[in-house]
């Protein structure tokens, strides 16, 4: 992914609450209150409860599937993300990703068999996510 795009996978929004195991983060401009697991520890993190704060969000798709309608969006609302559908904003073959617009960027690892010709750029895609999507602060 080139500097660029890194700068189109960034999202913000304001701690609800932070823990070595979870943040909550309510996404900036929606009702969205996402419960991601961090990648650094707590005390890292640098910001406190009710302060905004910027990262990236890394999820694994159990399987992507291409969609013909639909939209942007994260199931559930509040809780960690589990059905996810965007449009594809960038792929990146050699790590197998995928940075998806799903209501905010989330950069998606694609199994081991999936094809990743389903993923095209401007394309909708829907699919599941392991547990333990995650949130990186810049």
């Amino acid at each position: 992914m080139t500097t660029d795009l890194h700068s189109q996978a960034i999202t913000g929004g304001v701690i609800e609450s932070v823990s070595d195991d979870k943040i909550v983060l309510n996404i900036t401009g929606t009702d969205y209150q996402l419960h991601l697991v961090p990648t650094v520890p707590a005390a890292e993190i640098g910001a406190s409860v009710g302060k905004r704060i910027k990262g990236t969000i890394q999820a694994k798709a159990l399987k992507i599937h291409s969609a013909n309608g639909g939209g942007r969006f994260i199931e559930p609302v509040y809780g960690a993300p589990r059905i996810v559908a965007g449009v594809v904003l960038a792929v990146d073959d050699e790590s197998r990703t995928v940075l998806v617009d799903v209501a905010i960027p989330m950069r998606v690892a694609l199994s081991d068999n999936q094809d990743l010709n389903v993923c095209q750029v401007g394309e909708l895609v829907n699919f599941y996510v392991e547990s333990g999507t995650s949130f990186t602060p810049v």
